[in-house]
């Protein structure tokens, strides 16, 4: 289930990159209906408190891959990032050791009577006002860019992480099938269940395709997982009460576990120097396309569009004329130049017209690209 889910983010990062559509279909139909198949088969076995904490895994797979897997974006395994993989390989073994009690397979009158206790539905509550209230910040653009990225792995990661729907249902299945009994599929539960459970994965998803298309794979990923695993075991003690039997120094061992996880992530997020994909050498920059212009070796200046570049001299800040959406601010061309064949330099003194395909990263006069 992990390796699946690093292979479906990975895929939805490069397809913002290569900006292919059948590349991003493919990873979003991982993450949204084969991730869930297996993670479901792994919730028939154990209790949810022990399967959620080996998210994890999918940070770990992605901090070792995503050097590799997603180059463009410049990211390194460093000793800090190995620290973290440490930190979260053992606070999952622990979670596993202090999480281990007797997994309940629930009738549906008793997953109906957990569902609709008062914490649960303060659960439920709370999780939909801090939905709606970061959405909220969102759209009125109160939020810093990094905070952003920290909101946008925070929503898909607890929309995601409700796993008692998944959980639930899985029970309600399994006993149909060894008693051979089909009421509880005439009540309306395990319709709901799925429907939520579903919903849950596409919304997330569509949080995380926003996030890695803005930010870094490790930094998005990081913070999903982190948001996942602690919605996961907080609903699995909270909603299905799968600790409520469990001696008080194993409840807090388990959850001191948890915090080591999560502690891990957070090193392992910090290891990085920019999470933005619009900062640093890993930007990836909107791109103006302009071919066949003229290019006058002095460096001269006509009139708009063209662009003139001198030949011994670096491009480092052109004037370009854009559209007059852009308000009349006058943009920089930054970057790189490309000369095409019939661009190179011609013998002869004097002014000549050559042809240059040129890519430009375009700033604005208050620094936004």
């Amino acid at each position: 289930a992990a390796a699946i889910g690093t292979t479906s983010k990975q895929l939805i990062a490069y397809s913002e990159y290569v900006h292919k559509r059948w590349i991003f279909h493919l990873g979003a139909g991982l993450n949204i209906f084969v991730g869930p198949v297996v993670d479901a088969s792994a919730y028939a076995f154990a209790p949810q408190i022990v399967v959620a904490p080996f998210a994890c895994l999918d940070v770990i797979f992605n901090a070792l891959t995503a050097p590799t897997t997603l180059h463009w974006q410049n990211e390194k395994l460093t000793r800090t990032h190995a620290v973290g993989i440490g930190m979260v390989a053992i606070g999952a073994v622990f979670t596993a050791v202090f999480g281990s009690v007797r997994d309940e397979i629930l009738r549906v009158e008793e997953l109906e009577a957990k569902l609709l206790t008062g914490h649960a539905l303060a659960y439920f509550i709370t999780e939909v006002v801090l939905i709606l209230g970061l959405q909220l910040c969102l759209r009125a653009k109160l939020l810093t860019s990094q905070v952003r990225g920290v909101c946008l792995g925070v929503m898909a990661g607890v929309v995601m992480g409700n796993n008692f729907c998944i959980k639930g249902f899985i029970s309600i299945t399994r006993l149909s099938i060894q008693e051979q009994e089909a009421y509880a599929w005439l009540r309306p539960t395990p319709y709901v269940l799925i429907v939520v459970a579903a919903g849950g994965a596409v919304l997330g998803h569509l949080f995380m395709r926003k996030g890695l298309g803005e930010y870094k794979g490790v930094f998005m990923v990081t913070i999903f997982e982190g948001a996942h695993i602690a919605a996961a075991c907080l609903s699995g003690c909270v909603v299905m009460e799968e600790m409520a039997h469990a001696p008080w120094w194993q409840y807090v061992l388990y959850w001191l576990s948890v915090g080591v996880i999560v502690m891990g992530m957070v090193v392992m997020n910090n290891a990085g120097v920019d999470a933005n994909l619009g900062s640093g050498d890993a930007k990836l920059s909107r791109s103006f396309h302009i071919a066949q212009h003229t290019v006058d070796e002095d460096g001269a200046s006509e009139a708009s569009p063209h662009v003139f570049v001198s030949e011994d001299r670096p491009l480092t800040a052109v004037s370009v004329d854009c559209s007059p959406d852009r308000g009349g601010e006058q943009p920089r061309a930054l970057g790189r130049r490309r000369f095409p064949a019939e661009a190179k330099a011609q013998e002869g003194p004097g002014s000549q017209d050559k042809e240059l395909d040129m890519d430009f990263d375009v700033e604005g006069a208050n620094g936004a690209r």
